[in-house]
């Protein structure tokens, strides 16, 4: 059967692509299928045989071919089939672009249906949009898209794409990256890379399948040199929870023909040059929010309390829109920029404090850290800025808004940066918060009633990313929000439980901790049988990350330490005594340290919980023994409290 149809459909398509267009609407089919690509439809596996895929691409082909000044043409060959109703979403094609220095147009779009019809891709179908057209500093990163016509389950989606570059962003330099495996299984997957006979390429192959050939097929030609990576049946990327990056794990390459990070530090010390001089406005603001202090660590705090602050985030990874940052003179009165647009006034407005500044390129956790051996320039999805104190370099990440001075956001911990002083590149590392600068702070007390009702108040405060997070609820959300969050959270922990009231200090005072209170009520929240009264603490106890698997695929990785505190006082409810009071519980490996306690004093209770999570790679074969430990620690830390009725 399955042969017949694919007969069908090679007949079909030999006779389509023979007659001439019917309406100049239409894109140009694409020719006929080659041999090579009929053959990949022909022995397309069935759906049952990747049951976690939603699409199986037959082809991924990126062929990039490179001038002498760096300048580039990068052309996309794509086919896959769809296999089932999720695989729909990928007919809906975006290809991003930077219109300043490049163009991108389509070649040729099509979809073939499950019965051999060919649909090719109207013209009015491609749009160009501007994501971020409300920005116009952002206007130069665009979209083309366009959703292919006829998918079922079944049909497959052709499509080649060219995006060619009006001039290089590094002349004379080229560097690129390709990623081979993804988050479906592709059949046949090629990069090619052809550049002129004198230039030399460095490649890196990254997370290499086993058995796989990392080093390309070098073919040499007349004036030219083609680079060839070509791979089969490459398995898919399936996500799990906690996991490392995807660039992590998935197999990909990186190519280059810069010498040395000097190159990189040249460029873009031409990009940035003048950029963080200051205007009379500017001037005049820093002297305001400066005027009454005295130490360099109460002036950079001031400035960038200001800066997180009062200059919009426009969210854009660094390089979707250029390079070349805004001057601060810009920033500063549009009130709005990106990452690089936000440190260069950061820096400007530092520098007229007297304080030493300086640019920081940084790969965030959301992908793989910067290798420092390898001068592929483009390693970066984030800038911040270094403020040079007392001998050392402080961090600061300027579109934190919610963060204090003292702590640096989690995605930017202990990576690899590049500092950029004096346009020297300078290689650090940001630092690795401690436990305490990164805690969580439950303070409770509560009457308990003879009826079995409660009566609580609860106090969170923290620091860190808790702080960070509870300043957000209350500057983000609005005041009827943040009520029927708080009730939503307390009916979770016992249904029927309401809310009485709650209060806050001012989360943008960020010299003072951050501090909500609640106070609610509950009926009939602890358990009676016969005699005996069950309590057990809210919020008692912990779970570990990631645990309720298995097995796992790939490693559990906690990016940061942390530190959570629970400390309680309850009473003795009237009329009962103390039935069963849970055993002290400590848990500590490599992983966590865990401890809780009880304690009777005359008529109170109090209870003292202490959990230390450990910033830490988990592999798959540590991984049972990380599960076994936190099941000891949920099963041990939840234990409930039995009053018994005094006789």
């Amino acid at each position: 059967m399955k042969k017949v149809f694919i007969c069908k459909l090679i007949f079909l398509l030999i006779s389509v692509f023979l007659l001439p267009s019917c309406t100049s609407n239409h894109l140009m089919h694409g020719g006929p299928i080659d041999d090579e690509l009929t053959q990949l439809i022909r022995n397309t596996p069935s759906e049952q045989s990747y049951p976690d895929a939603d699409v199986i691409y037959i082809l991924r082909e990126k062929t990039e071919e490179v001038f002498e000044n760096g300048r580039t043409k990068e052309t996309l060959h794509t086919v896959f089939k769809i296999i089932n109703d999720r695989g729909k979403d990928n007919a809906n094609i975006k290809i991003g672009f930077n219109s300043q220095i490049q163009n991108t147009s389509i070649i040729f779009a099509r979809t073939i249906t499950p019965e051999g019809k060919v649909i090719s891709l109207k013209k009015n179908a491609i749009k160009i949009i501007t994501p971020y057209e409300k920005y116009p500093a952002y206007n130069d990163y665009k979209r083309l898209t366009f959703s292919m016509p006829g998918v079922t389950i079944g049909s497959i989606i052709e499509y080649k794409v060219v995006r060619e570059q009006k001039r290089p962003i590094i002349e004379g330099k080229f560097s690129s990256n390709y990623s081979f495996q993804g988050y479906n299984p592709v059949l046949l997957c090629r990069y090619k890379v052809i550049t002129p006979k004198d230039m030399d390429l460095k490649y890196l192959s990254l997370n290499p399948l086993k058995d796989a050939q990392s080093s390309p097929q070098i073919i040499d030609q007349e004036t030219k040199k083609t680079y060839l990576w070509e791979y089969q049946n490459v398995p898919q990327v399936i996500e799990e929870d906690s996991m490392p990056p995807f660039d992590e794990v998935a197999f990909g390459v990186m190519v280059t023909n810069m010498d040395s990070w000097k190159d990189f530090s040249y460029w873009w010390g031409k990009l940035i040059e003048g950029k963080t001089a200051p205007n009379k406005a500017i001037k005049e603001k820093v002297v305001e929010l400066t005027r009454h202090l005295s130490t360099n660590k109460e002036k950079i705090e001031a400035i960038f309390n200001y800066v997180k602050r009062q200059i919009r985030y426009v969210s854009i990874d660094l390089g979707k829109s250029g390079y070349e940052p805004e001057s601060a003179a810009e920033v500063f009165e549009n009130k709005y920029g990106d990452c690089k647009d936000k440190s260069t006034l950061l820096i400007g407005m530092l520098k007229l404090a007297g304080i030493s500044a300086n640019y920081v390129l940084i790969p965030t956790n959301d992908i793989r850290d910067l290798n420092k051996d390898f001068p592929y320039p483009f390693q970066f999805d984030h800038c911040i800025v270094a403020a040079e104190n007392e001998g050392r370099y402080h961090f600061i990440d300027p579109v934190a808004k919610h963060y204090r001075i003292d702590y640096l956001p989690e995605s930017d911990q202990d990576r690899n940066v590049l500092i950029f002083k004096d346009q020297q590149p300078i290689f650090g590392r940001t630092p690795l918060a401690k436990p305490e600068e990164n805690s969580s702070y439950a303070q409770y007390q509560i009457k308990i009633g003879k009826d079995g009702s409660i009566e609580g108040e609860v106090k969170n405060s923290g620091s860190g990313e808790t702080d960070a997070f509870l300043r957000s609820l209350f500057v983000d959300y609005n005041l009827t929000q943040i009520k029927e969050a708080l009730e939503i959270a307390l009916n979770k922990m016992s249904p029927g439980t309401k809310l009485v009231e709650y209060n806050h200090s001012d989360p943008l005072s960020f010299r003072e901790r951050f501090v909500v209170t609640t106070k609610y009520k509950s009926k009939d929240y602890c358990k009676k049988t016969g005699d005996i009264l069950i309590f057990q603490l809210p919020d008692a106890g912990q779970e570990c990350t990631a645990k309720g698997k298995n097995e796992r695929r790939y490693s559990i990785v906690s990016w940061t330490n942390s530190l959570s505190k629970k400390e309680a006082e309850f009473n003795i409810p009237y009329g009962y005594e103390v039935y069963y009071l849970p055993e002290p519980l400590e848990v500590i490996n490599r992983y966590f340290e865990f401890r809780s306690s009880y304690r009777i004093e005359g008529e109170k209770i109090f209870y003292q919980e202490e959990f230390i999570e450990k910033a830490i790679r988990i592999t798959p074969e540590e991984y049972p023994v990380y599960k076994e430990s936190c099941q000891v620690m949920a099963k041990g830390s939840k234990r409930e409290v039995l009053f018994r009725k005094k006789r």
